[in-house]
């Protein structure tokens, strides 16, 4: 086995749990077998399996986790990502589909035994990934739901296993092999797996075709957390969350609000489970009015959706005009003005309006004051719900307004 540990370079820590591969046949012989056999098509490719690694995790843990084929398939793009920006930094993969199945490919640094052990990472605080699982829990589903996963590099290749094959619990192992070829970087092969062009296409947000040409504004900043400029981005096209450029799904299905625009957050994780918790929505929307407070741009944008939602409207008053600001809380960029109210969002505001030069004028109401004398007095009520954020309060309120005049 010092020859395994040696060629593999495997870290003394990992060494006790390396076994020999016919360690296996005393869990299931039938599936030990299968595990050695390649297809015709694989042989070309591995030159053999030297030894096995338990990971130590089960199919109940994998379902526990919450992954499924979507956020497995998200969970190896986003680590191949990762690894590019880290090397180049620009992430550049190639995912495609041939006959073999589905390969993801990158150019980083290449993968290394280690990384196989569950929460081990040495991820930096500004990538995609984050809990040190991501790889091998994804890659696991694949090989629960019948489709062999090999991961080529340098001159290795790691397969993964469940065994036995047919327990209604199985184990998962990793064969650990030669390759018949140099790979620079990580080359992913889902054998045998395809997926639906529009979903593949929808997965990285600067891959998705249906965005381009069509961003709003694309921010960059920081996080108490961690000191990497990195961007988020608000896109002119309805209802698509990206956290990190990964796709989480329609705003509708996983915000419980349809959104009239897209959006890319980077400084935000998905828990565990790689969704959103209730917990952690108010975040989204703090984070997603970060991006309207500094661009002018998104401000405008923002703008306009609200009046064609008919959420921002004016109507006259006698000599006058009164603005209404009714937020749609069904609609995610109704919701966001619950937690935060953008700088320089009433500038945004009265320039659609072509109010701008009366800004002076506007004052804070929260219902059917006494709108009229206000009216008279020159003064434009702005009303708001009351349900709004505080940050509102920026506005001056009619009562004071109106003791003025």
């Amino acid at each position: 086995m010092n020859g395994v540990y040696s060629e593999y370079e495997i870290p003394s820590v990992m060494r006790a749990s390396v076994l020999f591969i016919d360690s296996l046949k005393k869990i299931d012989e039938m599936s030990a077998k299968e595990a050695v056999k390649e297809s015709e098509d694989m042989k070309e490719f591995i030159g053999g399996y030297d030894a096995v690694v338990p990971l130590g995790i089960t199919k109940d843990y994998i379902e526990k986790r919450g992954f499924d084929t979507f956020k497995s398939l998200r969970e190896l793009i986003q680590n191949a990502l990762d690894e590019v920006e880290l090397t180049t930094g620009k992430p550049e993969v190639n995912i495609r589909k041939d006959i073999m199945g589905t390969w993801i490919i990158d150019r980083g640094r290449g993968l290394k035994v280690e990384a196989l052990s569950i929460g081990s990472t040495d991820k930096e605080c500004w990538m995609r990934g984050y809990y040190g699982e991501g790889l091998k829990l994804a890659a696991s589903h694949f090989a629960l739901s019948g489709v062999p996963v090999y991961i080529f590099t340098n001159r290795h290749v790691f397969k993964f296993l469940a065994i036995p094959k047919g327990s209604d619990n199985p184990r998962i192992f990793v064969l650990i092999g030669k390759a018949n070829k140099e790979v620079k970087g990580t080359e992913i092969l889902l054998y045998g797996f395809g997926i639906e062009d529009d979903i593949l296409n929808r997965m990285v947000s600067f891959y998705n075709r249906d965005l381009e040409g069509k961003e709003v504004a694309e921010v960059y900043s920081i996080s108490e957390e961690c000191p990497y400029e990195k961007p988020s981005a608000i896109y002119d096209h309805p209802n698509l969350l990206y956290i990190r450029n990964m796709f989480v799904g329609n705003c509708s299905d996983v915000a419980r609000r349809r959104s009239l625009l897209s959006y890319d957050l980077w400084w935000f994780r998905l828990d565990v489970s790689r969704t959103l918790m209730t917990y952690s929505v108010p975040k989204l929307f703090e984070e997603a009015a970060k991006i309207f407070s500094a661009s002018a741009n998104a401000r405008k944008k923002l703008t306009e959706k609200l009046l064609d939602s008919k959420m921002l409207t004016t109507r006259k008053l006698g000599s006058g005009v009164v603005i209404e600001f009714r937020p749609i809380f069904s609609i995610f960029e109704g919701h966001l003005f619950v937690y935060a109210f953008p700088k320089g969002m009433l500038d945004a505001m009265l320039e659609t309006l072509g109010m701008k030069d009366k800004k002076h004028l506007v004052a804070r109401a929260t219902g059917e004051e006494d709108l009229k004398s206000a009216v008279k007095l020159g003064i434009i009520p702005f009303i708001v719900s009351e349900e709004l954020s505080d940050e509102f309060r920026q506005i001056q309120p009619l009562s004071k307004v109106v003791n003025k005049v």
